[in-house]
């Protein structure tokens, strides 16, 4: 009943304009928003025994979605739920919204730089020695020692006396760790390692056309 009735209903009715997306839905989202729903009921009228039509089901499914009902979520409590923008109690604000001019750095402040972390998140932190893991085991002893170093912005000069080698020897073990890293990695991984954050970057633009 589900896939075969009540789905193409719902579809239809989406794809006519029946209800109007909110905020970044899209037609496809809403319509997958009331297959779910109607599932849920078709699932709940079942266990207790109850005969429900496809029609009846497709239509409250409709008007479900209407007043801003989601599969996720039924209530007013959720600033971003589809409810809540209905009601206007909230307004959708663009991340790239100007708070301020700072005239000392002379660049805006936009809301990417407000909410953007500035610490690395757990999950990048733990990524990050997943994929490090791959690399440090095909490293050798004194490759680590450079890697590390090199992180701690200790200069060759110093990295040739400690190891009591020449500085050109220091480079070909980077040149190294940089080949295995690649093997590892992949060619872009050290581009991608280099690479600033999207709200970084177009901070940094601001500023030079600033």
């Amino acid at each position: 009943m589900l896939v075969q009735q009540i789905v193409p209903l719902i579809r239809a009715a989406v794809s006519r304009g029946a209800v109007k997306p909110i905020g970044a839905e899209d037609l496809e989202e809403l319509a997958a928003e009331g297959f779910a729903l109607a599932a849920r009921w078709l699932d709940s009228a079942e266990r207790h025994g109850k005969i429900v039509s496809p029609n009846s089901l497709a239509y409250y499914a409709i008007q479900a979605l209407k007043s801003g009902r989601r599969s996720g979520s039924s209530g007013r409590t959720d600033a971003m739920s589809a409810a809540v923008q209905l009601d206007g109690a909230v307004t959708m604000t663009s991340m790239d919204e100007v708070l301020r001019t700072d005239a000392e750095a002379n660049c805006d402040i936009t809301l990417h730089d407000v909410l953007a972390g500035q610490s690395e998140s757990a999950d990048m932190v733990a990524a990050r020695n997943l994929d490090w893991s791959m690399v440090a085991e095909r490293l050798d002893r004194r490759e680590r020692y450079v890697v590390r170093e090199t992180a701690l912005e200790t200069p060759g000069t110093k990295l040739a006396k400690r190891l009591k080698v020449s500085t050109a020897r220091v480079t070909q073990i980077k040149r190294k760790v940089a080949g295995k890293i690649r093997d590892a990695w992949g060619n872009d991984a050290l581009q991608d390692a280099l690479r600033k954050q999207a709200w970084q970057s177009r901070r940094i633009k601001g500023r030079k056309a600033a």
